[in-house]
Formats: structure tokens, sequence, C-alpha cells
């Protein structure tokens, strides 16, 4: 397991999560609001590339890798509906999907859960335009090398 493998893995899950049309078309900006870093001021909604684990998955003659990779989606639309929609479209684009992670083969990606929170907006207030709705859906995904 190297660091690269990481990135290896978060840069095969943005390509494949930029290039859904389904997930792009409901995001602020398009494929543009799929980030690892959320400037000030970023438009609502959008999707985070967050938290990654790995744990190597080395046999005798096999190596491999399994990605633990926690992605967030944020959205401050009344309700949860925009929201899941967001979910729903990450969830059908990698669980059990096939695409491309550089450098590395993809044995298997699946999806171990998710979860919806209300959250302030950092101003210490729930009023209406205050909250955020935030979704964490948790991916493992395992590698072997190219």
């Amino acid at each position: 397991m190297s660091a690269d493998s990481l990135w290896d893995v978060q840069t095969g899950v943005y390509t494949r999560l930029t290039g859904t049309s389904g997930l792009t078309a409901l995001l602020a900006n398009g494929a543009g609001s799929i980030l690892d870093h959320v400037p000030t001021g970023t438009a609502f909604p959008y999707v985070v590339l967050g938290t990654a684990q790995s744990v190597p998955l080395d046999t005798q003659g096999v190596s491999g890798n399994e990605v633990t990779l926690t992605i967030d989606a944020y959205s401050r639309a009344t309700g949860m509906d925009e929201l899941r929609h967001i979910m729903s479209q990450i969830y059908n684009a990698l669980h059990n999907a096939s695409f491309t992670v550089p450098n590395q083969v993809l044995v298997q990606c699946q999806c171990l859960g998710s979860e919806t929170a209300l959250e302030a907006d950092g101003l210490g207030r729930y009023e209406q335009n205050a909250v955020v709705r935030h979704g964490a859906q948790r991916f493992r995904i395992v590698t072997e090398p190219v």
C-alpha cells in the first residue's frame, strides 16, 4: 500500500462522479461542484471527496488495498429530498460498479452505509436559510496494482 494508491482511488472515483450526468445535473456548478477542498462561498449543493483510510490486503504473491472513502454531500434545500437524490446518484455511480482506477485494477466497490443530518451553518443558528443538510456515504474500494 502506498500513498499513491489512495490518490489513484480518489482520482478514479472523482472521474466516475464527474462523468455521471445524473449527478452533475443536480449540483450547483455541475462537475465543478465535486470537490476535495471547499472554498469559502461555494454554492450549494455540492459533493466532497472526504476522509479516506486504507489497509493493505497483501497475501502470498498478491498485493492489494482496501480503501474506505467517505463521500459527503451538502444541500440547503428545504427538506431532505434534494440531498437524497444526490446521494442516490452517487450510490448508483459507485456501488458494485466497474470503473477505471489509475495504476490499479478495481476489484470491488461497495457502499458500506449512509447517513443524513442537519447541521448549523457555523453561525450557531438553525433558521431555515442557515441549516445545511449533510449526507455521508462510506464506500469500500478494493484494488490491486496493475
